[in-house]
């Protein structure tokens, strides 16, 4: 069990920490973003999704992500095989009403892309429905021809997050609310219903280089930078801790790390990667990796578990609670008192 004293020295008093504690664990659905590229996935249904959600919230997952594409480009195809991409909003609100406890994450939502008038009245929706269990993960997104799509400058793109975050958690925090930003103004508005968690949900930020990491500081609860390898976070971070943000930061800051304890996703444009079978070796191999990544920072953890079918994932899923994760010092999402 691990149990260092910078761990034990952090308090539980940020957004996030009100949700679960420290060294948590959470859930990324391979059927909602292609990246697994198993047959099953293709295939399944609403109703497998919830089978999902419950079973995850039943184990104590402290929260399941959904990430946010608009659309691709014909080109993408090669690479992603297939362009289903879940929408964050309707999916977790879709998922808030067959759960009790677990976390909804948006990992990350393309703030961009919207008006932050729509952001704002979309999540808090959600937050206020599901009683306040929704985590708002915002991102700047990668891809020029979603942007351009969307008339939004790409090259700006960063800034208007900035300034749109801003402008949401306005809108969230005040019952009348007023911003003058750079892309955002208004005055005297209400945007109800506000979110159940206020003064807002809590707020992570995506983003695998440093840039990311110093807006999630600036801005943010927590950094999620989905999909990075050990090496590619232990530079960054290291990078940060001589910026002013990092400074500043609080000492609650969650840095959620991502982990593929059975096999790691598909490259992209290549083949589904081998499954790995649950065992002893692997929930070993996760205590060690855990080890690793709390060694730089990370307080929580993303857990990508490709299948070869629905019925293996449910039981990797039960592996990873019951097996993996106790080995590994991680804590389930208490029950809640009713």
């Amino acid at each position: 069990m691990l149990d260092t004293p910078e761990i034990r020295a952090q308090t539980e008093t940020s957004p996030t920490a009100k949700r679960f504690p420290k060294l948590s664990f959470g859930l990324f659905p391979p059927i909602l973003y292609p990246i697994s590229l198993r047959d099953w996935e293709v295939h399944a249904t609403p109703a497998d999704l919830v089978e999902i959600g419950r079973l995850a919230d039943e184990l104590g997952y402290a929260f399941i992500a959904c990430g946010d594409h608009g659309a691709l480009a014909v080109d993408e195809l090669r690479v992603y095989g297939r362009a289903r991409f879940y929408d964050p909003v309707a999916t977790l609100g879709f998922l808030a009403a067959t759960t009790d406890r677990i976390g909804l994450v948006t990992l990350v939502y393309q703030a961009h892309l919207r008006s932050p008038l729509i952001a704002a009245k979309e999540l808090a929706t959600v937050d206020h429905l599901s009683g306040g269990r929704l985590i708002a993960g915002f991102g700047v997104g990668s891809r020029r021809h979603e942007a351009d799509a969307a008339g939004v400058d790409f090259d700006q793109r960063g800034a208007i997050v900035d300034d749109h975050i801003k402008a949401i958690e306005a809108l969230w925090r005040d019952e009348v609310a007023t911003y003058h930003g750079k892309f955002v103004r208004f005055d005297d508005v209400l945007c109800e219903p506000r979110p159940s968690q206020l003064p807002r949900p809590p707020i992570w930020i995506g983003g695998n280089r440093l840039v990311g990491l110093r807006r999630a500081l600036r801005l943010g609860d927590g950094w999620a930078p989905f999909g990075a390898p050990l090496e590619t976070i232990t530079d960054v971070v290291a990078k940060a801790r001589s910026t002013p943000e990092w400074e500043s930061k609080s000492d609650d800051f969650r840095i959620v790390a991502p982990l593929a304890p059975l096999g790691g996703r598909a490259p992209r444009g290549e083949p589904a990667p081998s499954f790995e079978a649950p065992s002893d070796a692997a929930a070993e191999r996760v205590a060690n990796l855990v080890t690793r990544w709390t060694a730089i920072g990370a307080t929580d953890f993303i857990i990508d578990l490709p299948a070869p079918s629905l019925t293996a994932f449910t039981e990797a899923l039960a592996w990873f609670a019951e097996i993996a994760a106790p080995a590994a010092g991680l804590a389930p999402l208490p029950r809640r008192v009713l």
